[in-house]
């Protein structure tokens, strides 16, 4: 007999994960979104290189070397060109003129180590590194907590800007009558709570109730602002990524020049990832392994465009303006 599981129809929401969000407490609402963004960023940058479908999930070996800085391919039971996490260490071979050790150790996610002798020339290991300067990644966390820290400052905008008096009571009777008060109102059943209640008795003499307010309606103009600052950081961080622009704030002023230069820097991550990856791939070759390595067709038709931008035509048919005789020579003639 399989498995059941009896939900009561009125706890239905309790697996809805929707539902689930809303009821956390606001830390693991942080911890959510911080996780929520990190993955968006990482996915949005994991897709920038296409890589030989021989590479044993090769997304798995492009996250190794953007958060260590170094990956290798080895031959294992689950692939020839299984992607594994690099140390250099010393096992006795000494040193490289560049101060690394010449031995290494690799390790796979099912905890299996293997050592290996003069990696560097060493054919039965690929080493590679995530930029020239062998570094991993650090910005994608911290973007991703930005992003986290403006959806908390647009959801505190949001409810503190909501229109919402508290009646002030005088003591626990008065307050029981104006909360029945309120949920008629609610439910639109005002003229019983008025009679059953007496609403009289809890008013003042100058027939209110007094209230206190701790939010601002007029606050909510400011959360446009917000949304914009949401916009601009991830504006920001596909800029680092190379697919995009700085954002300028809408200078009218600002040349074709100028948005170009920045089209020229958005390219340097990129250019310099791509660079670091390509050295590895050309060593794998010079040891006798033919892998496939290459920009996913976005970035390269981005960066393409960027290096070889196509050539303007200059338009032979003067405007108005060029036609426009000189002023400052109106009224010369030759003589």
């Amino acid at each position: 007999m399989a498995n059941t599981i009896t939900v009561n129809s009125g706890s239905l929401a309790e697996f809805n994960p929707m539902a689930a969000y809303r009821r956390c407490k606001s830390k693991f609402k942080v911890a959510h979104d911080d996780n929520m963004y990190a993955n968006y960023l990482t996915n949005s940058v994991s897709v920038m290189f296409e890589y030989d479908e021989k590479i044993y999930w090769s997304a798995l070996f492009d996250r190794m070397l953007r958060d260590c800085g170094m990956a290798a391919l080895i031959k294992t039971p689950t692939a020839d060109y299984t992607p594994v996490f690099f140390y250099p260490v010393d096992l006795g071979g000494g040193r490289t003129a560049d101060g690394w050790f010449k031995d290494c150790k690799c390790f796979d996610l099912s905890g299996e180590q293997k050592s290996f002798k003069n990696w560097q020339s060493n054919p039965d290991i690929l080493v590679f590194f995530n930029t020239p300067l062998r570094t991993p990644d650090t910005f994608i966390e911290k973007y991703a907590s930005m992003l986290t820290d403006v959806d908390v400052s647009i959801t505190n905008n949001v409810h503190y800007s909501r229109q919402h008096p508290f009646p002030v009571a005088r003591d626990k009777q008065t307050a029981a009558r104006i909360n029945e008060c309120i949920k008629s109102v609610a439910t639109g059943d005002i003229t019983t709570v008025l009679m059953e209640n007496n609403i009289k008795d809890v008013l003042s003499d100058d027939d209110s109730i007094d209230v206190i307010n701790i939010t601002d309606v007029e606050k909510s103009q400011y959360i446009q602002y917000l949304s914009h600052l949401h916009d601009a950081i991830i504006s920001r961080f596909f800029f680092l990524i190379g697919l995009g622009t700085t954002d300028n704030g809408k200078q009218a002023q600002i040349t074709t020049e100028e948005l170009n230069k920045n089209d020229d820097a958005s390219i340097s991550n990129a250019l310099a990832w791509y660079q670091a990856r390509k050295d590895g791939f050309d060593v794998a070759r010079e040891k006798g392994h033919d892998l496939t390595f290459d920009f996913h067709p976005v970035w390269k038709q981005r960066i393409e465009r960027i290096i070889n931008p196509p050539e303007q035509t200059v338009d032979s048919n003067p405007t108005e303006e060029e036609e426009k005789p000189d002023e400052n020579n109106e009224g010369s003639s030759d003589e």
